[in-house]
């Protein structure tokens, strides 16, 4: 008899233990509570806080195909603005030893990649020289600069057009500096990438505009390298064959790299010196930034999730679901929100020290895609994070109830990412606020 008791209180603890370890389950508890007597309910008022913190790390610029220039600046977040470096390199020619040769121009060619931001103002690529050539053959990054002549080579206005991809850029430099370049190749004064710095020690590109816009240009045009390219034309007057016209490409893909600086001066956020650091969102008009440009990203905090731990009638939870909301008016303002965010677990210093269980049992770092749908009386856009097994651990008390780091998705971001940049509303945002959903069971 004493056995039999013994079996039946061990399957009974077996039961409440096997219940308890499992989410999203309407039949919590009801090895101890009638079925009748549980509810189901929703909630989404838990108390979320929301701060911008520093993304300090640099990253490397030098290995993108694509080069950007351009400029960001608001009120909350600062300036970021974009500059383009690059070398110029020395291709073979039989130009020193060809006789009946007329320069004609020498042209700047770049494709035009993509635009972010503001596309319905025309845009000024300024091409300045450089004082010295950048060093081949070291990593450069977004942290990188070069000092430049301060009056431009020559300026390009670019106008509004959409068909990024599709459309070469072309800066015609003055005529004396082509004569002077076509002269020195032929009397064989320029020769290799060191006598060719010599003259042109490389260029930097800056962007100029009135509004927030950043442009990037491509070192290919389809499948045409692009670069510096020098026109002339043969000609024999005695054998009255029409004029052939040739050119010599100069590219600009061994050497390049794109310097991102930031400016949180006169800002709310200019109190972000160190890592460590965190301006709340009610000082940054009910929201928070993600921009790895600006060294941005947002921290979370859920101080009162144990309130539910200590409630006589909670049974167990059902469903837990962060809802991030961009704040953004429309889908044509082509300052779209990053792809993918990812959440880690942080600490007090802001530093990745876990990854959060989802879909992947957080075996890997926890990334969703950003949703949208865009109807003709509101857009609704948010980045949705299931967080019922995470929420549910800490609730149980299995694992701390640890502050969550929001950010870019990517651990290696191209240039194209690095400019892009999502605000995001709190909880006391209008129409774009954060919200944690909570669905649990609870006796009656």
């Amino acid at each position: 008899m004493m056995r039999t008791l013994w079996y039946a209180g061990l399957l009974l603890l077996t039961g409440i233990i096997l219940s308890a370890c499992q989410s999203g389950d309407l039949n919590i508890g009801q090895s101890v509570i009638n079925p009748q007597q549980l509810l189901l309910q929703p909630i989404d008022t838990v108390t979320i806080l929301a701060s911008t913190v520093l993304k300090a790390d640099s990253f490397a610029t030098s290995s993108d195909n694509n080069i950007v220039v351009g400029h960001w600046s608001d009120a909350q977040t600062g300036q970021l603005t974009a500059k383009t470096f690059t070398s110029v390199d020395y291709p073979s020619n039989s130009l020193a030893t060809t006789t009946n040769l007329t320069v004609d121009s020498l042209v700047l060619e770049l494709g035009y990649a993509f635009s972010y931001g503001d596309t319905t103002t025309a845009f000024t690529l300024n091409v300045h020289k450089l004082k010295k050539p950048i060093v081949a053959g070291l990593a450069y990054y977004n942290t990188s600069t070069a000092s430049y002549e301060e009056n431009p080579l020559v300026s390009k206005t670019i106008v509004p057009n959409y068909n990024t991809g599709t459309q070469l850029i072309t800066v015609r430099f003055p005529d004396t500096l082509a004569q002077s370049l076509f002269t020195k190749i032929q009397n064989n004064d320029i020769s290799s990438n060191t006598t060719l710095a010599e003259m042109l020690p490389g260029f930097a590109f800056v962007g100029q505009s009135t509004v927030n816009s950043f442009r990037g240009f491509a070192n290919s045009y389809g499948s045409t390298v692009t670069g510096l390219r020098l026109y002339y034309h043969s000609t024999d007057p005695t054998s009255g064959v029409t004029p052939t016209s040739q050119n010599l490409l100069f590219t600009l893909s061994t050497t390049h790299f794109t310097e991102l600086k930031k400016d949180l001066s006169n800002t709310p956020l200019k109190g972000l010196k160190n890592r460590s650091d965190a301006i709340s969102s009610q000082l940054t008009d009910n929201t928070t930034f993600i921009s790895w440009g600006s060294g941005l990203q947002t921290r979370l905090e859920l101080p009162y999730l144990d309130k539910f731990l200590q409630s006589d009638n909670f049974a167990g939870i059902n469903g837990a679901f962060l809802v991030v909301s961009p704040v953004r008016k429309s889908l044509s303002d082509n300052a779209g929100p990053p792809t993918a965010l990812t959440l880690y677990g942080t600490n007090s210093q802001n530093e990745v020290v876990s990854n959060i269980p989802g879909t992947s049992s957080g075996q890997v770092p926890y990334t969703v895609g950003y949703s949208v749908s865009d109807t003709p009386l509101m857009l609704k856009d948010t980045y949705t994070f299931d967080l019922t097994a995470y929420i549910g651990q800490i609730i149980r008390r299995n694992i701390p109830n640890r502050p969550l780091l929001l950010t870019v998705a990517s651990t290696a971001p191209s240039v194209k990412e690095l400019i892009q940049r999502v605000t995001l509303g709190n909880q006391q945002k209008a129409n774009d606020q954060m919200k944690l959903q909570l669905y649990f069971t609870s006796s009656l």
